[in-house]
């Protein structure tokens, strides 16, 4: 929620006790609306789960009103509309999964093929009954003030594939827009000169409810894509722009004449009533604040009193302000963070962490205390993976996603990149990158695949491991035939040896070489089969010690480098999927790992046993861990909430006088390792930790995810919007 204009935001969840995720603690609230003639009475929706919930003191509480909905799982509410003339008549529009209409999941080119609904209550939400089941998502909903019997409605979206859509012929299906007269009790198609079905976005004129605004698009099935209109009520359509997946439209309610519409790509402005359009912001390198890709605006809201200010709020990206009609923009999401993030990691000299997330890849020079967007072009990306410092250089950065299938260099701390290497295509990208710490010049970077962007699937084949011996800038292959299709999520490297190097993969178990990569051994010994192995850490002081961990699995230690393996899970779930794994720099006995499922654990000898330590942790569901070389400060990136930070001194991290670059190093030489806890006396370890603090709200880290608390909270509580 906010109280000020979007400017900084704050939890309002009491009473919403719908949670999702492997964690079970993400509040996957979906859409809302405002009621019109009460602006304390707030409705949302939930995603994947059934879940209607109603506000009647402005957000500050909230009571569970889905009776009527048959649909337990699977379905995920989009829109919500309430009728003009009274709050006791409400619409909801809503996608229903594929193994929700066709009994088991159902994929189509890239995404779910999914149903849809719309439900209808009468009496407040006491009740809820179908009035339409169709064969895509139902989204918006619009209702004509002058005779609220007639209702239309608009189906589909870029990233769901229509339930009657035949994947193998491309033939997209899709439904289009929906009008009924009779308030729901009969349907028609409106789709003459409707030319793509995927009609995502959809606004209704505020002055003439006969003219309709219209964003079409999938990013399967996108031609004839783009800006429709409509003058009388649908019986027509003439398309106003062509080419681009239009994810938003709107008009202004202030001056109808001026109009909006955004994709990932660009956000386009209209000032004769949407009939021609000028592109405002964006192209080939999308839009947003600078350095921050902006994502897919899955919602406008432009402000009553002033068409020139708009707010987008993004599938990908958070939340952003345009004041001067969409040609620039601020990020305005301080105080709330939906971020998906990947992968963090910690400078061993600095207080910079990087954190590789779904919306992008950022920095906070501070120690998390504020976020800046590293995305610049030729790095104007999402979907970000991993980000690795070179040891001997924290100005040196390799990062990778697998939205662009290549690695990336930068040498002034992500300030501006170069790709290096080699571009895999084909649905394949760099998952894990790994400096030798005893030799920088040494790289290492596994590939993994996917079907849809944005999520690596361990199961499929990639290409293995490729090696660089002169920091990263050329690439070779490094692999035999047990390794050349290797799945690879994880790489280690032996402290003081470049050449041994250890790949946790998905597809062939846990993988060693001892010849940096010319040959591949398979050390699965004792370890499950099947699992994707997903982390692999290295005593730092004992080579022989290895851990190994698992999905689904648990973590397993090895005393004889990897020859063999038992289980290490004295107070860790034995089906634990375990993420991330570290040891403290200051004192190796003391280690971390974290659970998919349940959260961070913490080992004081060695891993022989652990114990949770997620105190202030309100998303457990961690993807990686860092910790900075003092051993105080410990990160968690989570899939859902941004990052965390758990300072075990009970105080915020100092930050140092950044290390000077080093020289170009000899492919050849051992450099001196950075300074670490090795060579340190052990320290003491703490008992009793500090709360953590979540460290990814700030006014840059944001978006990401569509399972957020509170993303599509509206911006002003006085607005009269009839159907959003």
């Amino acid at each position: 929620m906010s109280i000020d204009g979007g400017l900084n935001w704050f939890p309002s969840n009491d009473g919403i006790d719908t949670r999702v995720g492997t964690s079970r603690d993400s509040i996957p609230v979906f859409c809302l609306t405002i009621d019109p003639h009460n602006y304390d009475t707030i409705w949302v929706g939930t995603q994947n789960v059934r879940g209607l919930f109603k506000s009647a003191d402005g957000g500050r509480s909230w009571e569970r009103m889905d009776n009527g909905i048959v649909e337990k799982e699977g379905i995920t509410f989009r829109g919500i509309t309430v009728d003009p003339r009274t709050s006791d008549i409400v619409y909801a529009a809503a996608e229903l999964s594929s193994w929700v209409w066709n009994g088991e999941p159902r994929s189509g080119r890239e995404f779910d093929m999914t149903a849809g609904v719309v439900y209808k209550t009468i009496d407040g939400g006491q009740n809820w009954f179908p009035i339409w089941r169709g064969e895509n998502l139902a989204r918006y909903i619009w209702i004509d003030p002058r005779n609220p019997d007639v209702i239309y409605v608009s189906t589909g979206i870029f990233d769901r594939e229509a339930a009657n859509s035949d994947p193998q012929s491309r033939s997209p299906g899709g439904e289009g827009v929906l009008k009924s007269i009779d308030g729901g009790g009969t349907w028609t198609h409106v789709n003459n000169g409707l030319n793509n079905l995927y009609v995502g976005t959809l606004f209704m004129h505020p002055q003439n409810p006969d003219i309709l605004l219209a964003g079409t698009g999938n990013n399967q099935y996108y031609q004839s894509n783009g800006i429709y209109l409509t003058l009388d009520g649908g019986a027509s359509w003439q398309q106003a722009l062509d080419g681009d997946n239009i994810t938003s439209v709107e008009f202004a309610l202030s001056d109808p004449q001026i109009a909006y519409a955004g994709s990932n790509a660009a956000i386009y402005r209209s000032q004769d009533g949407g009939r021609t359009w000028e592109r405002v912001s964006g192209g080939e390198d999308g839009w947003g604040s600078p350095g921050v890709r902006a994502g897919f605006p899955i919602d406008f809201q432009v402000d009553p009193r002033d068409s020139n200010r708009l707010f987008a709020n993004e599938y990908g990206g958070g939340n952003f302000l345009s004041v001067d009609g969409g040609r620039t923009w601020s990020v305005a999401s301080a105080g709330y963070t939906g971020a998906q993030v990947r992968h963090i990691t910690v400078s061993p000299v600095s207080a910079h962490v990087y954190a590789s997330a779904r919306s992008g890849i950022f920095v906070s020079q501070d120690g998390g205390a504020s976020w800046h967007g590293l995305n610049t072009p030729p790095a104007y990306s999402m979907e970000w993976y991993v980000a690795a410092i070179d040891p001997a250089d924290d100005n040196h950065i390799l990062a990778a996603n697998n939205w662009n299938s290549v690695i990336f260099s930068s040498l002034d701390r992500g300030q501006s990149w170069q790709p290096v290497g080699q571009a895999l295509g084909d649905m394949k990208s760099w998952r894990a990158i790994a400096f030798a710490p005893s030799n920088p010049g040494t790289v290492y970077a596994g590939s993994s695949a996917f079907y849809s962007a944005g999520t690596f699937d361990d199961r499929l084949p990639a290409v293995g491991v490729y090696a660089s011996q002169d920091g990263g800038d050329t690439w070779s292959a490094a692999n035999d035939a047990l390794s050349q299709d290797a799945n690879v999520t994880a790489l280690a490297i032996q402290n003081d040896n470049p050449s041994i190097v250890y790949a946790g993969t998905g597809n062939h178990g846990l993988l060693k070489s001892l010849d940096g990569g010319t040959h591949w051994t398979a050390l699965n010994q004792g370890l499950p089969s099947g699992p994707a192995v997903l982390t692999v850490g290295i005593h730092p002081q004992d080579p022989n010690l290895v851990f190994s961990g698992l999905a689904f699995s648990g973590l397993y230690r090895s005393m004889d480098g990897g020859a063999t393996w038992n289980p290490s899970m004295d107070g860790l779930n034995p089906e634990a999927t375990i993420s991330s794994l570290l040891f403290d720099p200051t004192n190796p006995q003391v280690m971390y790992t974290a659970d998919l499922f349940s959260g961070v654990y913490r080992s004081t000898d060695g891993g022989a046993t652990w114990l949770p330590f997620n105190n202030g942790l309100r998303t457990r569901a961690v993807n990686k861990l860092a910790i900075m070389a003092d051993g105080q400060h410990l990160y968690a990136a989570t899939e859902g909430e941004g990052v965390f930070r758990l300072d075990l001194d009970g105080k915020p991290p100092s930050i140092p006088e950044p290390m000077p670059s080093r020289p170009p190093v000899e492919t050849q030489a051992v450099v001196s390792k950075p300074t670490n806890a090795v060579e340190k006396p052990a320290a003491t370890p703490q008992t009793t930790p500090t709360t953590a603090e979540n460290v990814g709200s700030g006014s840059k880290l944001c978006g990401g995810a569509l399972i957020l608390p509170f993303i599509f909270l509206a911006w002003f509580w006085f607005q009269r919007r009839i159907s959003k």
